[in-house]
């Protein structure tokens, strides 16, 4: 059995012009239920890699000093952006903390 999506209920192309030249063909994955025999691979389920073939691995050393701890992207963030509330609008930029 074919599964098509349908029709767009909005031509994006139409009201978003600078999106056409990004087009590409795509295809839909439709999972089922049900399950995967032993000799098959399954989606979200064991990858099966044949008993002949070596595994690849990475041996690559990544560079030291690269990169950013989030404890210190979350402490520039709080350095350099405004305060938001729940309620209401962002709160006077900047604020002296005392």
């Amino acid at each position: 059995m074919s599964r098509t999506t349908p029709p767009r209920p909005l031509d994006v192309e139409a009201a978003f012009p600078a999106l056409a030249a990004h087009r590409r063909t795509a295809t839909r994955l439709y999972p089922r239920p049900g399950t995967a025999k032993p000799e098959e691979s399954s989606v979200a389920g064991p990858l099966l890699w044949p008993a002949d073939e070596p595994r690849p691995t990475c041996t690559a050393v990544p560079p030291k000093g690269r990169g950013h701890l989030p404890s210190d992207v979350r402490l520039s963030r709080r350095r350099t952006e405004p305060p938001v509330t729940r309620e209401g609008p962002p709160l006077a930029w900047p604020i002296e903390y005392r």
